[in-house]
């Protein structure tokens, strides 16, 4: 009896653990998608989905004959009806999980908005949160997303790398994933910003393998800029200088390249080795008061003019038209995003929450016009470390 009690309980403790891969999905039923772009068809939606043909990936097919991608579109009223209805020309069931980056239409971004998408993709189980979200300017998502480009053969792939070692050495681009751009939508005191990508050269080349078979490609993908979202909708874009600025506010610049002019018109270039920047808001009589510091630690990478760099008079000189031009590029990027948009895409009412939440609840609902008359200090630290490997420049010493 005991025997046949112990067998019982044995059995109910060891079949749960025998079921198997009930949920398994072959790899020859499954197309991989690693790009999805969104744009706008009359009143619906249209899907682009980039996907992976495993025969031109795989080296043991010895692949290479054929794209190593394809893309399949479907046009449907919400997103995952149009993603189902691309099985009506795709052989394969449509994997999500994999998806690298997210491209909306400008022309979608503008009118319906991306918070329907946004939500149904963070609903999603079968999608990871952490693939890039970029806005097709001048251009439409399934354009970008047919561009094949050279080096790296998949082009969400292309986008995803390229947009990763831009932020990181770039100032004007930054980047957002699927997560952090829903949370930007949906907290108080902050509005999105997303970097742009559009289409140099020959659009008409897209989808062909010609873009790939010369040394220079008749058309290329460029991240250039950012966009301004109002909520979840697309109100304009920045500048190169604001991007620069917005992005040194929000403390997104790991490292970057920029110059100073020479008085005899040269330039001299430096290379930011690190910068960080704190923000954060006081009350004063009442009112909010934005306070923004930063502290930045450059060397110098290149001396186009006569200056005695190894003096430290004018590193000292250097050092503060350093700090001079970054206030420049911060306050030029606050006054215009006012001016244009009326978005607070930099965060200062959250910094306001943080200091006061009581204060801020009080001015939530006109929290922008609070924002356009919003008192912001700017303070800029600079040291310059390093010159190199050389001291002065030795460019007038050179013979005729």
């Amino acid at each position: 009896m005991n025997k046949c009690i112990r067998l019982v309980l044995s059995l109910a403790v060891l079949l749960p653990l025998l079921t198997g891969c009930w949920d398994r999905k072959e790899l020859n039923d499954l197309g991989i998608m690693l790009g999805l772009g969104v744009d706008k068809d009359g009143d619906q939606v249209k899907v682009s989905a980039q996907v992976v043909v495993p025969n031109e990936v795989s080296s043991k097919s010895g692949g290479g004959k054929g794209t190593p991608v394809t893309q399949y579109q479907a046009t449907a009223a919400t997103l995952f009806e149009a993603i189902q209805k691309l099985t009506e020309t795709s052989p394969r069931r449509i994997f999500m999980a994999h998806v690298r980056i997210l491209v909306f239409g400008e022309e979608y971004a503008r009118k319906d908005g991306i918070y329907d998408v946004m939500e149904a993709l963070m609903r999603e189980p079968s999608v990871r949160p952490d693939y890039y979200v970029m806005v097709a300017r001048r251009t439409t998502a399934s354009k970008v997303l047919d561009l094949l480009t050279p080096l790296e053969n998949i082009p969400a792939e292309k986008l995803y790398n390229s947009l990763d070692v831009s932020a990181k050495t770039w100032s004007p681009t930054t980047t957002v994933t699927g997560d952090q751009l829903v949370d930007y939508m949906l907290t108080a005191g902050i509005q999105p910003v997303i970097t742009g990508v559009e289409i140099v050269g020959n659009q008409k080349i897209s989808g062909s393998k010609d873009n790939i078979s010369s040394i220079r490609s008749p058309a290329s993908l460029h991240t250039t800029g950012l966009s301004v979202f109002k909520k979840d909708k697309l109100v304009g874009w920045l500048t190169e200088e604001e991007s620069k600025g917005y992005n040194y506010i929000r403390d997104n610049v790991v490292s970057t390249v920029s110059h100073l002019p020479c008085g005899n018109g040269g330039a001299v270039t430096f290379k930011a080795l690190r910068t960080s920047t704190k923000r954060k808001a006081k009350i004063v009589n009442g009112q909010p008061v934005i306070h923004i510091k930063l502290e930045n630690v450059s060397s110098i990478a290149a001396v186009e003019c006569g200056v005695k760099i190894g003096s430290m008079e004018t590193l000292r000189k250097l050092e503060q038209e350093s700090e001079e031009r970054l206030i420049e590029l911060m306050q030029k990027s606050v006054n215009s995003v006012r001016r244009k948009y009326h978005a607070d895409i930099f965060g200062f009412g959250q910094e306001v929450y943080h200091a006061d939440p009581k204060l801020f609840k009080t001015m939530e609902n006109d929290w922008l016009k609070y924002f356009d008359n919003l008192d912001v200090k700017y303070e800029a630290n600079v040291q310059i470390k390093r010159t190199g490997t050389l001291d002065n420049s030795f460019k007038n010493e050179m013979k005729e």
